[in-house]
Formats: structure tokens, C-alpha cells, sequence
């Protein structure tokens, strides 16, 4: 009996380049000077990005060898809760641990505690609607967290590590919300989409040219800059039928779970 395939080194593959990314989180705690715990913190950021492309290339793999199972699945959703919840944590502690150790502790549960709870509740309750996510989907989740590390913008902003403290909460506690977000599972993307879409791609491209070329983290802007666009600017292009049923559906799941939460004789 095999029990390992091709899709499932991929899908490995997302797993050890986030563990790459939480040990350069650690590496950058003890770095001998701030310059070089920047570099070290970047290049974790850098590194979830990276561990995203075996995250979707295991799903092609797996059409392509016709191997898609239950363990595939299973797996992937592991591994993705380790990636983007768990190893992101540790950049966060690492970001905060200047300031304070207890402050970087609190700051690094945020994505542990809402990445574990949502891993829970999309399980248990089976929260899916048709072509969307539902509530901020775990990478853009960990994506959002290492652009706001990244982004240059904390050059021009005094205390910028305080300032950004609600936005790590908001970015934790939409992990829970039924904020619909854009899938593209089962959807044909129309003209507008794919026009965001390619956008995107050759804005991420030029980034990583520019990053390459002078050493500064546009990448991360760029990927900050490209998620708040797929929160706040995609719904503008969703097709008509898209939210049919979503109102009922998001109704019908938060009795389920109320009902759920009640205490049991």
C-alpha cells in the first residue's frame, strides 16, 4: 500500500518551506545586529509566499496524476494550518519582540488562536458556499500578516508596531467572519476578473524585479496593497447569481452553530 504520491510531496513541500519560514523568524530573535534580524524577518515573509506555489501546484498535480483523495485533502488542510497559522505566529513574535516578550507572545497568539478556531469551526459546521470562501481564507490571512511586517510604509509611520496592533486583530478575527471572498473553485471567471487578476500578476512580477534589483521589500507592499484589492474591490466584479442563497446560507449556519454552543443536558 502506498500511501504517499507525487500531490502529497507538494503538498509536503508547503509544510517545510513554512517551517523554513518560522526558523528564519527564530534566526532573526538572535541575530548579532538589527540590520541583519531585518533581513532574516523579511526573508521568512518571503518565504510564505513561496510555500503558496506548492500549495497550488499540489492541486494541479493531483488532476493531473488523478490522484485526488480524502488523504490528499486532509493533508493539504493540515498542512495548510501550519503554514499560514502556525508559522506566521512566529513572525509576528519575532516583529514584537523588541518592544516586549509578553506584548510578541500576545501579538503571536492572534493568528494561532484564530487559525485554530477556524480550522475547528469550518470542519465541525462545513463552512463552504458555492465559488466563495467564507470569512478570510488562511492564506490571504498570513499573506496580509507579512505584508503589514514587510511594508515600507513603517519607515514613515511613528510606532508603527502599535498602530498596527487592531489590524492584526481585525486580520485574526475575519478568519471567523461570513465575509465572502472570491474562490475559484467551480467558477468561470469573467472579463473583469480576469483583468484584476492579470493586474496582479505582473504587478507581483514587477515587485519582485524591483525587490531583486534594490534590496527593499516592494514584493510585500505590493502583496499588501494586492489583498486589501481582493477584500474590499473584487465583490464590485462578482457575477449576478453569485449571491444568491448567501444570506439564508449564513443565516441557517450561525443557528447551526448557536444551537451547537448550547450547553448540553
Amino acid at each position: 500500500m502506498r500511501l504517499i504520491h507525487l500531490k502529497d510531496i507538494a503538498t509536503l513541500g508547503n509544510v517545510a518551506i513554512g517551517f523554513g519560514s518560522a526558523v528564519l523568524a527564530i534566526e532573526s530573535l538572535i541575530a548579532p545586529d538589527k540590520a541583519m534580524s531585518e533581513y532574516f524577518l523579511h526573508q521568512a515573509c518571503y518565504l510564505i509566499m513561496a510555500a503558496y506555489v506548492f500549495d497550488f501546484v499540489d492541486g494541479i498535480v493531483a488532476r493531473l496524476t488523478k490522484m485526488s483523495n480524502r488523504f490528499g485533502a486532509e493533508l493539504d488542510t493540515i498542512a495548510d494550518h501550519v503554514t499560514y497559522a502556525v508559522c506566521p505566529a512566529f513572525i509576528v513574535f519575532s516583529f514584537y519582540h523588541e518592544i516586549s516578550p509578553l506584548l510578541a507572545f500576545c501579538m503571536g497568539m492572534i493568528p494561532l488562536a484564530f487559525g485554530c478556531i477556524r480550522h475547528a469551526r469550518n470542519g465541525v459546521y462545513d463552512i463552504s458556499f458555492r465559488r466563495f470562501w467564507l470569512g478570510t481564507p488562511r492564506p490571504v490571512s498570513a499573506f496580509y500578516i507579512v505584508g503589514v511586517i514587510g511594508t515600507q510604509l513603517q519607515n514613515f509611520i511613528p510606532n508603527y508596531k502599535f498602530w498596527v496592533i487592531p489590524v492584526f486583530l481585525w486580520i485574526g478575527w475575519n478568519n471567523l467572519s461570513f465575509y465572502p471572498f472570491l474562490s475559484h473553485h467551480g467558477r468561470k471567471f469573467n472579463k473583469a476578473l480576469l483583468f484584476f487578476m492579470s493586474v496582479a500578476v505582473i504587478l507581483l512580477f514587477s515587485s519582485g524585479v524591483a525587490t531583486a534589483v534594490t534590496g527593499k521589500p516592494w514584493l510585500l507592499d505590493c502583496l499588501l496593497f494586492e489583498m486589501l484589492v481582493y477584500t474590499f474591490l473584487t465583490p464590485l466584479c462578482f457575477d449576478k447569481d453569485d449571491m444568491d442563497g448567501y444570506k439564508e446560507y449564513v443565516a441557517a449556519k450561525k443557528a447551526e452553530i448557536e444551537e451547537d454552543m448550547k450547553p448540553k443536558l
